[in-house]
């Protein structure tokens, strides 16, 4: 039998923290939060975070058995989470004080499936559009050769705190 442990240590104070900050103090927020304190993070196992200069975020991630379904791939669930993190940070990090951004709604394309063979993939959000009460964002997940896996289209509904 294989196992797996996890921890984290979620910050209670961390929305307060960032509702009150500007786009650039978000990116540096984002960029110094351990992955390890994000209960989904730990669990699926994230790795390394970026962010560009546009506020546009990428996630790591490394495919393994414990990620699987039972026809022995990893699990769709996989690529939208870690698509649907790295869209909404993306559209987060777009915002000034007082706002902050919910996934409305996500359409994940799957375009060819991973096992723990795969190596680290890679999910990339690219901001399409910004407007006063949604952002639309585009993620791409792939591998170090730029085979796509995964797309994902997000509808990010900016929210007033």
């Amino acid at each position: 039998m294989n196992e797996r442990r996890y921890q984290w240590e979620l910050s209670e104070k961390a929305l307060d923290q960032l509702v009150n900050l500007d786009k650039t103090e978000r990116r540096k927020f984002f960029l110094n939060f351990p992955l390890l304190n994000v209960p989904m993070g730990a669990l699926m196992g994230f790795s390394k975070i970026s962010i560009d200069e546009l506020g546009q975020v990428s996630f790591s991630v490394t495919p393994e058995e414990f990620h699987y379904n039972p026809l022995g791939t990893v699990h769709g669930g996989l690529a939208a989470t870690i698509l649907d993190s790295c869209n909404s940070i993306s559209a987060n990090c777009q915002l000034n004080k007082g706002f902050l951004t919910m996934t409305t709604d996500i359409r994940v394309n799957y375009l060819r499936p991973m096992n723990k063979d795969t190596g680290e993939v890679t999910a990339t959000a690219i901001i399409e559009k910004i407007g006063r009460k949604v952002i639309f964002v585009r993620g791409v997940l792939e591998d170090a050769n730029k085979k796509i896996f995964a797309t994902a289209y997000s509808t990010e509904m900016v929210v007033e705190i």
